[in-house]
Parts: structure tokens; sequence; C-alpha cells
């Protein structure tokens, strides 16, 4: 499956200037686009994954998020946010490797 980076994500302890909202998640996010840099900043109270709060994630946009998940799954991977639907076609999914990196995969 072909797979196209998009940002690597760091999680910050103080919500900054100009971030989003994404309420369904309980998160702040901002971007620079500069170098391809997600800020997440997390509220206290979300019910996401303790790896999706603490670590940096790497991002990648994929023209099918739940076949990524499927083949991240395949190789060891586990499921940390399954597919969740950011509003029409767009989506997302985290998963995290044991002893290695989160990721992300974007489908719009």
């Amino acid at each position: 499956m072909q797979k196209t980076y998009m940002h690597t994500g760091i999680p910050v302890a103080a919500k900054q200037d100009g971030m989003n909202y994404m309420a369904g998640l309980k998160v702040w996010i901002g971007y620079n686009k500069d170098y391809d840099i997600e800020y997440l900043y997390w509220e206290q109270n979300t019910t996401c994954a303790w790896r999706m709060v603490a670590e940096p994630h790497v991002a990648y946009k994929v023209a099918d998020v739940q076949a990524a998940v499927d083949e991240a799954v395949k190789e060891g991977a586990e499921i940390l946010l399954p597919k969740y639907s950011l509003g029409g076609t767009c989506a997302i999914a985290y998963v995290g490797y044991k002893n290695g990196p989160q990721v992300e995969f974007f489908q719009d």
C-alpha cells in the first residue's frame, strides 16, 4: 500500500496561539507548515489512548484508512484509534507498534 508522508505530530504541555479544537477527540491542534510538524495539546479528560497523548507520531496519507490499519495489525501493530470520521470522506486512524512508532493514517 502506498503511503505519503504528511507530518510528525508532537504532544505539547500547553495550548499554543492559533491552535484549532477537535471536540470529538478533545485535542487542540497547531501546525508548522515550514517543517511539517503538528503540535497537539490534549485535554486531560480525553478518552484517547495514552500513547496518542504522550508520544509523538508520524502521519501518512493513504487511499484507504481501514486497509492501512488492517495491514499494520498484520505487522504486529495495535489499534490506538479505530477509523474516525472527520466529516465527509476524511478519516484518520492511529496504530502503535510494540517497542516502535505510533502511526496516524489519513484519508481524504
